[in-house]
């Protein structure tokens, strides 16, 4: 159930409405800071939004029809008609990727890695906030816990079946804590970097991010109640797909950046040997706590410790292909 902020001329706002503007708004607001100040590029900036605004509602709602078709009179509906309906935010991930590409295509952006390094951040404090909006309906929620359990870790909502009051697993205040992490983070790597006069290669900070935030989402989407699954199957989340592709990504890309730029090393090979075993060890939780709901504790902590090694990993690959200074030369 959807709670009703206010009602004017017989038009129901709700609150999730209402916060989820605030993080589309706070989202806008971070690209511009951060991007103008970053390229001064103000046409890219007043032809980017709007794009991705629009781009975002259609594929995000095309994503949502793909997986809850059920929820639609017709894919017709589901496109024409916005009153109602879900929304799917990988729908927003894609769609503000590829007006960026656009952009880059047509030379309004000169350096695509650079506004992607601005959107990842932008995005990221857009989710803190967004995901707030679960405080005010019964979605993106896990399992049922102790009562004695409260947030950031529990919420309670009242089951619309049975009308009882449920305390679970809010899984919308934890994606809203580590979305604000990892942006608080990457911040405040960024202004040291800067400081420290060591450039940050563009494009960093986006891969980063999505490594963390993708990781993150592996677990959090498999506690969810509500997760969006392929049609094909009905048990293969969508979001922990996305998820992976993300992190394995960024570790492919700084792989290769780290070859490229030191040369072949037999250690290389260790860390990718690790990086192997914690994907399978994700996965096999993953397998596991399908199965065996009553282990949800043990599987989701072991989870959590594999996507951490792999997060881990991403970093040092990162540092390892950075590209050596080059000592100068002082004459005496």
């Amino acid at each position: 159930m959807e709670k009703i902020a206010f009602i004017s001329n017989g038009a129901f706002v709700y609150w999730s409405s209402i916060i989820l503007t605030l993080a589309a708004v706070t989202a806008i607001a971070a690209f511009v800071a951060l991007y103008l100040r970053k390229s001064g590029n103000g046409l890219a900036i007043c032809l980017m939004i709007p794009l991705s605004i629009a781009t975002s509602l259609v594929l995000s709602r095309l994503i949502h029809w793909y997986c809850r078709a059920d929820s639609y009179a017709s894919m017709g509906a589901a496109m024409t008609d916005y009153s109602s309906g879900g929304y799917a935010l990988m729908g927003v991930f894609g769609a503000c990727l590829l007006c960026a590409c656009g952009l880059r295509l047509v030379k309004v952006v000169k350096n695509l890695p650079e506004m992607l390094d601005c959107m990842a951040l932008a995005g990221g404090m857009g989710i803190a906030v967004g995901r707030l909006a679960s405080f005010y309906n019964t979605s993106d929620r896990g399992m049922v816990l102790s009562d004695s359990v409260g947030l950031p870790f529990a919420y309670q909502i009242t089951n619309a079946v049975s009308g009882q009051v449920e305390n679970r697993l809010a899984t919308f205040m934890l994606q809203a804590i580590v979305a604000a992490v990892i942006v608080i983070v990457l911040l405040v790597w960024k202004v040291t970097r800067k400081a420290g006069r060591k450039p940050i290669q563009d494009g960093d900070i986006c891969l980063l991010f999505l490594a963390s935030y993708g990781g993150s989402q592996i677990l959090f989407d498999s506690t969810r109640y509500d997760s969006l699954f392929m049609r094909s199957n009905g048990f293969i989340s969508i979001v922990q797909i996305l998820g992976a592709v993300a992190l394995v990504l960024a570790i492919v890309l700084f792989s290769i950046r780290m070859v490229k730029n030191r040369g072949m090393r037999p250690y290389y090979v260790s860390l990718w040997v690790v990086v192997l075993a914690m994907l399978g060890l994700t996965g096999y939780m993953e397998y596991h706590v399908q199965r065996h709901g009553d282990q949800a504790l043990f599987a989701y902590t072991v989870m959590g410790f594999a996507i951490a090694v792999l997060i881990a990993v991403t970093v040092v690959l990162r540092r390892l292909g950075e590209p050596r200074m080059k000592k100068a030369a002082f004459a005496r």
